[in-house]
This record gives structure tokens, C-alpha cells and sequence, in this order.
């Protein structure tokens, strides 16, 4: 269940038009993926998924396809899910930053009590970007946004491939904190079987290392889930961090 006042049902993306049903012929490329649409018809898609996808890959899975909404883009579809284990699994990373966004324009966990206004994309260093920066009345509080998909024993785990990009967020956020801001890093797990969210260290032993002297330093790590379906994404609720 979800904490005490937490209201995660109201962040919600809804797909209209409905999105194309298919099947996964392959990956490959990192950002393409080759699919057969319900009709017959095979078409290459946008997969908007830098990492590995480790664990959430399986050739012939039923995937759902949103069609690209420029008619003269190179790839008319965007992979949006795939059925994994008995679930749907959100892959396109996208979608968690949406769904960020509106939990913090809601107020919908507590890290976002207090919001006034959202701005999205934020510049907060010459070479660094954050995904949001929620103004509140006692000051700004900087949030980095991560899609989670991979789940091991029920522990959800992030990154699942190497990730340099990763550890500068975290060093940022860090960098925040020590100055006097508020931080959080809010990691959305895209899928339903997971009962629990932690580092990856056997894939990314600095990003883990990372994850708990930020928790230490004052960092907020919030770990939400997403039920995933065709017709919509929406947070449902707060997961405890592991190991």
C-alpha cells in the first residue's frame, strides 16, 4: 500500500490514439527495434532506451508501438512496452520523467510537498541538465529522473548496463546538497514484480558506491512503481530501498 498521504494514482499518462500492437523480432543498435505489427506489417521502431534492457528482452514478446507524431520521421513507431513475466514493462524512459512531473505538479509524494511550480530540463552546471526543478516557498529542490527495468528476486535494480552519466547526476545532486539545496533522485520502476528498489553493484560498482553516500549525504532516493498497461501509466506506489 501506499504511505499516508501520498496520492501517486494521480500521475497518470494516458495513451491516445491507442497504441499498435506487434511482437519483438530484435534490438539492436541500442535505439532501434524491429517489430511485427498485429496486421503483418514489420516496421522499425524507435526503442528510446540507451541501456541494456537486461532482463526485459525476449525475442516474439507482445510490445505496444506508439506512432511518431512527425509523419517524416525515420522511424515511424516508439517502442513503448513489452510483456515480460507475466507484466507489462514500460521501456521507453521518457514516460517516468512525464510521470515525475505531474506527481510533483500534484504534490503527489511527500519530497514534493510544497510545490508552487515545475520547470523541466533545468541547466545547473556547464555541462549538466536535470531532469526537474520543483520550486517551493523554502527553496528549490533538484530532481533527477531514472527508468527502471530490470528486477532481480524481486528487487528492482538500476543501472543495468554501466552508466558514467548516472554517477554525475548523483555527484551532482551531492554537489547541491553541500551548498544548501534540497535533492532527490526519484527512480520509477516501470514494471509490477518488483517489491523493493536498489544499485546494481554487480553491474555498476561506482554507481553503487555513489547511491549510498548520496543517501548519506542527504540525498533523497525515492523509489516509485508504475503499473504499465496499454491503455495508461500511472504510479501506484512508494518502494523501499535494498541493498
Amino acid at each position: 500500500m501506499s504511505r499516508p498521504g501520498v496520492r501517486l494514482g494521480r500521475a497518470r499518462l494516458e495513451f491516445d490514439p491507442p497504441l499498435a500492437p506487434g511482437r519483438l523480432i530484435r534490438r539492436y543498435k541500442r535505439f532501434l527495434a524491429d517489430v511485427e505489427l498485429e496486421n503483418g506489417q514489420k516496421v522499425t521502431a524507435h526503442c528510446p532506451n540507451s541501456g541494456s534492457m537486461l532482463g526485459c528482452l525476449e525475442d516474439d514478446a507482445p510490445v505496444y508501438l506508439s506512432r511518431a507524431a512527425n509523419p517524416a520521421r525515420r522511424t515511424s513507431h516508439t517502442w513503448e512496452m513489452i510483456f515480460i513475466n507475466n507484466g507489462w514493462v514500460g521501456v521507453n524512459t521518457m514516460a517516468p520523467n512525464f510521470l515525475a512531473a505531474r506527481a510533483a505538479e500534484e504534490q503527489a509524494l511527500r519530497v514534493f510537498a510544497g510545490a508552487r511550480e515545475v520547470r523541466r530540463e533545468v541547466k545547473v552546471g556547464p555541462h549538466t541538465r536535470l531532469d526537474l526543478v520543483v520550486e517551493r516557498a523554502k527553496g528549490p529542490l533538484y530532481v533527477e529522473v531514472k527508468n527502471v527495468t530490470m528486477v532481480e528476486q524481486g528487487v528492482a535494480r538500476f543501472p543495468d548496463s554501466v552508466t558514467t552519466r548516472g554517477a554525475k547526476h548523483l555527484e551532482t545532486l551531492m554537489e547541491l546538497v553541500g551548498q544548501g539545496a534540497q535533492a532527490a533522485m526519484l527512480y520509477v520502476v516501470q514494471r509490477g514484480d518488483a517489491r523493493s528498489m536498489g544499485p546494481a553493484t554487480a553491474i555498476d560498482p561506482t554507481y553503487a558506491r555513489l547511491f549510498h553516500q548520496a543517501r548519506e549525504a542527504g540525498v533523497a532516493l525515492v523509489a516509485v512503481q508504475a503499473a504499465v498497461s496499454p491503455q495508461r501509466i500511472r504510479l501506484t506506489r512508494r518502494l523501499p530501498l535494498a541493498e
